[in-house]
């Protein structure tokens, strides 16, 4: 009985159809001009540009959705997806045509893990702004002179992202978010906040807001009563990889959306590592912070911060503002550098107003089941018609538009 057991169970293992998808092999090329004879940088732009087009060849393609209801078309929404992962590239042509380089490359595409509900994560450009992290206590950065974590952590965290495909991040770090930083964050942003950091970030944008607070940079103390050897205890206070040494980094970090003012996530990242400058004002984001192993640690957390980001919304829709409508021609705040071309179609949602018990007004979006299909792209903004005139459901400047 085990036996056949056994054989029935190899059989479902051999008969079970693979999930895993095999990596595809694609070339593709990318040229640069060689600058001041700097051979070096003219070769890795070229490689650079020959990658993006080898994702872009290998893994995007268009898909569209229609619904009718009563014998009218009420929802065509199309869609331009990228689903791959590039690796193990290698250039195996170069030309040089006077100071033109050209590359080519073979590389291994992949695809990326998928969204939930079957989702397809959008090609358009998400507009991320960031804004301080403040901490809690700032005393605690006078060890190591770190006061300027609050303004350049995010800095950076937005710099790496921008890296990441589908994301186009931007700083707002002489903005704090939540004036009360004990009772952060704020469950929803009223449109007051909203509106003030669109105004300084109105040229981009910004689909979402990412803010956060330092909770702890504190060095650890020594609990308990001395050792009581004189020796071991002075030994333990000289030893730089001692417990005695640790310091302490939590951060919470947040994420609103920019039209609504809802948040959408948040997480607590917690890491210590040692810190040997005692008193020495290393600064933040420095060679000698990075070269402490409080800093490896620090910045290890800081990449799972912007990897938890770009896992966070990179399933999420894309949206723009509308800017301007007349008749059933609409303008909306996103044009060639988010990704939209011509014959796209976004689903329109108007916006409605609601007020609390003190008066502070928060956004809410309806979808109108109208669509909006792109004819005219600008670097930084796009029109198009809707499928009924924009007066019939009064469309009107600050409502948005969305790819699902």
């Amino acid at each position: 009985m085990r036996r056949i057991i056994c054989l029935l169970l190899l059989s479902l293992i051999i008969a079970s159809p693979l999930q895993a998808e095999v990596p595809r092999t694609i070339e593709a090329e990318g040229t640069a001009t060689i600058t001041n004879g700097d051979l070096i940088t003219a070769r890795r732009t070229a490689v650079n540009q020959a990658a993006e087009m080898a994702t872009r060849r290998a893994s995007t393609f268009v898909s569209s959705s229609s619904e009718v209801r009563d014998g009218a078309l009420v929802s065509d929404n199309t869609r331009i997806t990228s689903n791959g992962l590039l690796h193990d590239i290698h250039v195996i042509e170069e030309h040089l045509n006077g100071n033109e380089l050209t590359v080519r490359i073979r590389a291994q595409v992949s695809g990326a893990q998928g969204c939930p509900g079957g989702m397809e994560e959008s090609a358009y450009q998400r507009n991320i702004g960031f804004t301080a992290f403040p901490m809690t206590q700032p005393s605690q950065a006078n060890a190591g002179g770190l006061h300027q974590i609050a303004t350049q952590l995010p800095e950076l965290m937005a710099r790496e992202l921008k890296q990441s495909p589908g994301f186009n991040s931007h700083t707002a770090t002489h903005l704090t978010l939540h004036p009360n930083l004990q009772n952060a964050p704020t469950q929803m942003l009223d449109d007051g906040t909203l509106t003030n950091l669109q105004r300084h970030t109105e040229q981009t944008n910004m689909q979402y807001i990412v803010s956060g607070v330092i909770r702890d940079i504190s060095q650890r103390n020594p609990q308990g009563a001395r050792e009581p050897n004189i020796l071991v205890d002075l030994y333990h206070r000289v030893d730089p990889n001692n417990d005695r040494n640790l310091r302490a980094f939590i951060m919470d970090v947040y994420i609103h959306d920019a039209f609504s003012g809802g948040l959408i996530w948040q997480n607590r990242y917690m890491t210590a590592g040692l810190w040997n400058a005692g008193q020495q004002r290393t600064g933040f984001a420095t060679d000698a912070f990075w070269q402490q192993d409080y800093g490896q640690k620090v910045r290890r957390t800081m990449r799972q911060v912007v990897a938890d980001i770009n896992d966070a919304l990179r399933c999420e829709p894309f949206s723009a503002r509308i800017t301007r409508t007349e008749q059933n021609r609409v303008w909306i705040n996103a044009g060639e550098l988010s990704g939209i071309n011509p014959g796209d179609r976004l689903s329109v949602y108007r916006r409605y107003t609601h007020y609390d018990a003190m008066q502070i007004a928060y956004p809410e979006f309806t979808n109108t089941q109208r669509t909006l299909t792109i004819d005219s792209v600008q670097p930084n903004f796009a029109s198009g018609t809707l499928n009924s005139g924009a007066g019939e459901i009064n469309i009107q400047r600050d409502d948005i538009v969305k790819s699902q």
